[in-house]
């Protein structure tokens, strides 16, 4: 268990667990927890995102199961705000309605807690492709380091006058029980989670790229937003050591615009505030896109993919981790 000190080191306070006000102004604020996860040998594998856009009056969910030879997916982007329950007691949100229940208890603030999801995914590839399946999902995770947070940011149109707006980062180990059609897995994983709140335009290209191993966990992104200069930060933490900013990052990468299921490749350099360097190789294991045309004014596609995917450095034996993007599907116009 982590101390608060430790847990809050970045600014980040034990009630930025909960769920914050929102500015009526910002009809973009959006408040979202995500969680991915995976197993050692990278076969089984998620992504659950919860977020909502009170303004809009609508809740944004997806959740993505990789069982090893299938994806799975439940997409729902505009289930009803009124529905959603936030901040009761431990609680920190909960829907149920219409064959669809998801919800995150928090255990200790920032430390502990249990993401709860039950419905019907419809099986993106593999045989079973196009069938609807009955899932549910129960990750009961734990810290492995500090809220990371570079602070709320400078960035005009990410901020709300009079309101807490910011995000924090945070590598986590835990327990997973997944049932996909009445077959059910108990698999220790590993991941990462955010926590994000205030006015969020989507019209923005970013690379994520999180890795967390037994030794260590990284997370790094490039965000490009249309005139502002290019944002690179991140976080790079030994396993019982000082987690530390990261002050460059670089990402030299192809992109296969064609699959989302081997969508990326390449190599990153990445440098700790310590003057360590971290330098690798990645390439994927498996992927999918992502809907979010409808976050946009006019709506539009963006070629938005997560990816899981296999990491080599230096001379030590792959890893496994996530890599997420999102990119101008047709950047000629």
């Amino acid at each position: 268990m982590l101390d608060n000190k430790t847990l809050t080191q970045f600014g980040i306070q034990l009630d930025d667990e909960f769920p914050h006000p929102f500015s009526s102004d910002h009809p973009d604020w959006n408040e979202s927890y995500f969680f991915d996860w995976y197993d050692a040998n990278g076969r089984i594998a998620g992504h659950c995102r919860v977020g909502w856009h009170p303004v809009q009056q609508r809740v944004l969910f997806w959740l993505y199961l990789l069982d090893g030879e299938e994806w799975l997916a439940i997409e729902e982007y505009r289930l009803p705000f009124s529905a959603l329950t936030l901040h009761s007691n431990t609680q920190v949100f909960a829907y149920e309605g219409w064959g669809l229940a998801f919800s995150y208890q928090a255990g200790e603030a920032l430390q502990t807690g249990t993401l709860s999801v039950s419905g019907f995914a419809r099986v993106l590839s593999g045989q079973r492709q196009g069938l609807v399946l009955p899932v549910a999902v129960q990750l009961t995770m734990n810290a492995l380091g500090p809220a990371h947070s570079r602070g709320g940011g400078t960035v005009e149109d990410h901020q709300a006058e009079g309101f807490s707006t910011n995000r924090y980062e945070q590598p986590i180990a835990g327990a997973l029980t997944v049932s996909i059609d009445k077959h059910t897995q108990d698999v220790t994983v590993r991941g990462e989670r955010d926590h994000s709140w205030g006015p969020r335009p989507w019209d923005m290209q970013w690379q994520f790229l999180v890795i967390n191993t037994e030794k260590f966990s990284l997370q790094s992104t490039v965000v490009n937003i249309p005139e502002w200069p290019e944002i690179k930060v991140g976080y790079f933490q030994e396993n019982d050591g000082e987690m530390e900013n990261l002050e460059g990052v670089e990402f030299d990468l192809s992109f296969d615009a064609t699959s989302p299921h081997r969508s990326v490749a390449g190599h990153f350099d990445l440098a700790c505030s310590s003057g360590r360097l971290i330098s690798g190789r990645i390439e994927t294991i498996s992927g999918v896109e992502i809907d979010i045309t409808h976050t946009f004014s006019p709506p539009k596609r963006t070629e938005y993919r997560r990816s899981l995917v296999r990491c080599y450095i230096g001379d030590e034996a792959p890893v496994i981790g996530w890599f997420e993007c999102n990119r101008d599907s047709n950047p000629s116009k």
